[in-house]
């Protein structure tokens, strides 16, 4: 028997699998609202003690001992009355409850400040992560953080950003002030282990044993420290990795776009600084990445000019004959690049960053694809996220060969999964489970360790569909 533990006082026994608004009912505690347990109408919410949220509880099946909390103004007896909590237990609203959801790309930082009691985002904010100064890629900051000094350094500067966005979201949502109880850090690996305070001398090489696999949590101090918070939240919480280069970001980001949902294949490729790529079905998957430089998301973020604007670029330099598909400028245009305004231009070296970036990407989707040993066409959806991909004119894809032709159709682009999977861990009673059970089934696919990858790799180089 499992208990339900309610108002500190009250104790219910129920059998594990039973649905808690069922259990509350039947022992009396009434609703004032019902939906019909379809989960619209929000007047069954009970506060978790255990994981510090508000949940639904026509939606929460209750699978071990919970303790919550019921307000009055919840609840009305079988006859219409208010029924009568403890002394002591009485309540005139709900108590405020604030949690951010942190994504800690390489290139920027995403943030948002969410109502744990509406599950709605209050306000949202954006940096630059100021730990580019020390390299603008993810070996660069495995390289800088791989000694006390240079983790104390780079985590120094991801709380200064942090702290900002606090600062900048408080001011304005001043009624969060002193409320906040949750933050939820998503990233990859490396950018989590600096928040976590662990050197990342392991990521540096084979074979990439990975210290954060389990979600860990950060001391207050620890993340006050440097700099002060005086709005610490009561958890800071880290998000669990797939692998060295298989992040939380691609993990959590999975799991809310649920590409797993049933038994057809879908792949999501998360392209920022780093190309993550994951192909599963509900049974089983694989994971790898793709070091796309700072080709990607990177380039020329300080004049306004995305990644994807040069992708435009270069399929228009295609079309017109000005590129030919090995990625050489014709004349005149060889030696001096071609101007795209505020002082910027599209010469050889950016061809050929991109060139790499866009082959890794389309090597490693073949490589999963063939490593589940299906075809293209049994794909049913690919889902596409990132700061790149967000911008991402999907038909100057396809024909500059970032992504395969048979993709015309199953994309869709989702924006910033890695912080909607933040933001779900905050809201979502049970998604960090979902994440640790959806990992357990994804194996990593080394890129490193194949032997046909880097044929594959060069056959690629071209721009042309695929």
């Amino acid at each position: 028997m499992i208990n339900v533990t309610v108002n500190g006082t009250e104790q219910i026994k129920c059998n594990k699998g039973d649905n808690l608004y069922q259990v509350l009912t039947a022992a009396g505690h009434v609703f004032a609202g019902n939906c019909g347990m379809k989960g619209r109408c929000n007047r069954c919410l009970v506060w978790n003690q255990d994981t510090g949220s508000f949940v639904k509880s026509c939606q929460y099946i209750v699978d071990r001992d919970i303790s919550i909390r019921l307000e009055e103004e919840q609840l009305t007896g079988i006859t219409g009355h208010k029924m009568n909590l403890p002394t002591g237990q009485r309540k005139k609203s709900v108590t405020s409850a604030y949690g951010i959801a942190i994504d800690i790309g390489t290139t920027t930082i995403g943030m948002e400040l969410v109502d744990l009691n509406e599950k709605a985002v209050k306000c949202s904010f954006s940096t630059l992560n100021s730990q580019i100064a020390t390299g603008a890629d993810v070996v660069a900051r495995i390289q800088a953080a791989d000694t006390k000094e240079g983790l104390e350094h780079l985590r120094s500067l991801l709380f200064s950003d942090i702290q900002k966005g606090v600062d900048h979201m408080l001011i304005n949502t001043p009624k969060a002030v002193d409320h906040i109880r949750r933050y939820v850090l998503a990233g990859n690996a490396t950018m989590l282990s600096i928040a976590e305070g662990l050197t990342t001398e392991n990521l540096f090489g084979y074979p990439f044993t990975l210290k954060n696999s389990d979600i860990r949590v950060i001391e207050q101090n620890d993340f006050i420290a440097s700099p002060s918070f005086e709005n610490a939240a009561s958890d800071v919480i880290c998000l669990p990795n797939i692998a060295a280069f298989s992040g939380a970001d691609i993990a959590a980001g999975a799991v809310a776009a649920e590409i797993d949902r049933d038994f057809s294949y879908r792949m999501l490729i998360d392209l920022g600084t780093n190309g993550e790529i994951i192909l599963c079905n509900k049974e089983y998957g694989v994971a790898t990445s793709a070091a796309c430089g700072s080709a990607f998301e990177g380039c020329f973020r300080t004049a306004n000019i995305f990644g994807s604007n040069i992708f435009d670029m270069l399929a228009l330099l295609l079309k017109r004959g000005q590129m030919d598909a090995d990625g050489v400028l014709a004349e005149p245009y060889f030696e001096s690049g071609i101007s795209m305004g505020n002082n910027m231009k599209i010469d050889m070296e950016t061809i050929r960053a991109f060139q790499l970036g866009k082959s890794a990407i389309l090597s490693g989707i073949l490589m999963l694809v063939r490593e589940i040993g299906i075809e293209f066409s049994d794909i049913a959806e690919v889902c596409i996220a990132g700061g790149f991909g967000f911008h991402l004119n999907l038909t100057n894809a396809v024909t500059l060969g970032l992504f395969p032709q048979s993709f015309q159709g199953k994309m869709k682009v989702l924006g910033n999964t890695s912080l909607e999977g933040a933001y779900l861990s905050l809201i979502e009673p049970g998604f960090i489970d979902t994440i640790n059970r959806f990992k357990e089934k994804i194996r990593y696919v080394d890129l490193s360790n194949r032997s046909d990858f880097n044929t594959i790799y060069i056959e690629h180089l071209p721009f042309r569909t695929y």
